[in-house]
């Protein structure tokens, strides 16, 4: 039986802390990216906002990662990137759209004149949910 007490303890103020050297580690399962790929999608009614990881690789020399925060209500939705690394080019494009109130996360590949970006690409994400603290209509 898995001991989780090697891997959590209670942290200050009702946190859930990690022991020292634990860490969480990604593999799938991913999607490949094409045009309009949905990589999340949510109840507005549920929740108002995320945060997420999201990482892309296209081939060995071909990889990106992307930070963006997500926010929503019944009609509308935002998206900011504020962090993106990659090794050369940007791989996709992130946007955020609500539809019968349902938040869709929408990752496409990033195509310019001379590529078509991350066409083909697997990608993962990780992502914190923000509960609604108000009920839909409050």
């Amino acid at each position: 039986m898995l001991d989780f007490t090697k891997f959590f303890m209670q942290g200050l103020k009702k946190t859930l802390r990690l022991q020292n050297g634990v860490n969480f580690s990604y593999k799938g399962p991913w999607v490949q990216l094409y045009p309009d790929t949905i990589l999340d999608e949510w109840f507005v009614g549920d929740f108002c906002a995320a945060e997420y990881n999201i990482v892309i690789d296209l081939g060995i020399e071909d990889k990106e990662m992307i930070k963006c925060l997500v926010t929503a209500g019944v009609e509308q939705a935002d998206v900011v990137v504020y962090g993106r690394t990659n090794l050369g080019r940007n791989l996709a494009d992130v946007t955020a759209v609500v539809d019968a109130s349902r938040l869709k996360l929408i990752v496409d590949p990033a195509i310019s004149d001379d590529s078509a970006g991350g066409t083909g690409a697997k990608v993962i994400y990780s992502a914190t949910y923000y509960y609604n603290l108000n009920e839909l209509g409050t």
